[in-house]
């Protein structure tokens, strides 16, 4: 049976693959999006959602064996006395903190993507169902009012 410090780092090490596997993922995402290449896309999706419960599946076994472990699931864990001189453990546990964040911070640029690019699809569709598309103002008497009413579907 491997020791305490050989098995945390087996866990650590296959989940920060995951989390790397993920993000080359996102970043492909990214890519296609912005180059609004939808035929991609579809396909980053199957493959993100099997990567997501591959890590998911990982985290999960990592924080199980450390509750089985009595182990904190922070940083805090590190203080262990057979974690704190494993240089590798030290440094993985860093680069799958890094990895998290990185993964993060790139699908809120997704999401603000995706956001942006949802309310620029429906301005499209209302201007050419010719519904009201503009801002809204307040009146003096305090009720909202737009600039221009449209006039039905337009017709070419």
């Amino acid at each position: 049976m491997p020791d305490i410090s050989t098995t945390f780092a087996q866990l650590l090490t296959s989940e920060l693959q995951a989390t790397q596997a993920l993000h080359q993922l996102l970043e492909q995402e990214l890519a296609a999006f912005s180059n609004r290449e939808l035929e991609p896309l579809a396909n980053l999706h199957k493959q993100k959602s099997q990567c997501l419960s591959q890590l998911q599946s990982q985290s999960r076994q990592r924080l199980e064996w450390m509750t089985e472990q009595q182990l904190p699931h922070s940083r805090e864990c590190l203080t262990r006395p057979e974690f704190a001189a494993d240089d590798q453990i030290q440094q993985v546990w860093q680069q799958l903190a890094s990895s998290y964040e990185a993964n993060q911070r790139i699908s809120e640029v997704l999401s603000e993507m995706v956001l942006k690019a949802r309310k620029r699809t429906i301005d499209q569709l209302n201007i050419l169902r010719g519904k009201q598309n503009d801002p809204q103002l307040y009146s003096a008497t305090g009720k909202t009012r737009g600039l221009n009413r449209g006039s039905g579907y337009t017709s070419a």
